[in-house]
């Protein structure tokens, strides 16, 4: 069964070193790393050689706006578009690992805007947010061509703030509505994802080393990576914690609640 997997996280949270763990559910078989944040490097060193040896990264190193009309960008995302084709198609690929997916989706919402601008012939340097439903799908039928073709699909995403209006004092006393940071963190990219996916994760990073009475950060500070599952399927999964993250954790924490919940219904 084909299973996707989306989660964010700050830098250094381990989201590449998570990807790439999946793998180990295979005996054989390959990983299509999209590395769009040249990180390959930062995490492969974790894995024996021959684990390492069948995550094949390509990288997309990230284009910058202001070459706009160059279609150094179109070629970018038609490149992506032609590797991810046959990683559907192998049969030797069980793991497709976008890396991340934010830096993915913004690839595909450039692409459209440089296309936008030659058959308009206007000048644009963002999309409105009506002119997101193209990208958004063609981002969804990345998603659910990965299902169709059997294939286990990770997407890892960098952090994002929730924004709420509100009325802000200013300086001459009067109140003015501004957007302001709730403290609340999304996936930064295409906000569907956790409807699409089987499981969806916050990665974060936390120091072990605390009081055991108020609970309190100590010094030296001893950090470990948690993965807190947003997703309710089975719906005692929510909330739940998984210390030092894997793939393979994850689906014995998922497959632990659900024989839980099936006998507690007997």
């Amino acid at each position: 069964m084909s299973l996707v997997v989306s989660y964010f996280g700050l830098e250094k949270t381990g989201k590449t070193t998570f990807g790439f763990s999946a793998i180990k559910t295979y005996p054989d078989g390959i990983m299509v790393h999209f590395d769009f944040d040249l990180g390959r490097e930062r995490a492969i060193w974790r894995f024996p050689q021959s684990l390492a040896d069948r995550i094949r990264s390509v990288e997309f190193p990230e284009i910058p706006t202001w070459t706009l009309g160059s279609y150094a960008i179109t070629k970018q995302w038609a490149e992506f578009e032609r590797i991810y084709e046959m990683a559907l198609k192998d049969e030797n690929v069980k793991v497709i690992f976008i890396d991340t997916a934010t830096q993915m989706h913004r690839l595909n919402a450039d692409e459209y805007l440089e296309n936008y601008v030659k058959r308009n012939r206007k000048e644009r340097h963002q999309l409105s947010q009506i002119e997101y439903r193209i990208p958004n799908s063609r981002t969804r039928a990345k998603i659910m061509a990965a299902r169709s073709a059997g294939k286990d699909l990770i997407l890892a995403h960098y952090e994002g703030d929730v924004y709420q209006e509100q009325f802000v004092p200013q300086v001459d006393g009067s109140m003015k509505k501004e957007s302001v940071k709730t403290g609340a963190k999304v996936l930064a990219g295409f906000s569907e994802t956790p409807y699409l996916a089987n499981y969806h994760l916050q990665l974060t990073l936390r120091n072990v080393n605390t009081d055991p009475v108020t609970g309190k950060g100590l010094n030296p500070v001893k950090l470990k990576t948690f993965a807190r599952i947003l997703t309710p399927n089975p719906q005692s999964a929510f909330g739940v914690e998984i210390p030092e993250p894997t793939y393979e954790a994850l689906l014995r924490t998922i497959e632990a609640l659900k024989q839980a919940e099936i006998g507690g219904q007997q």
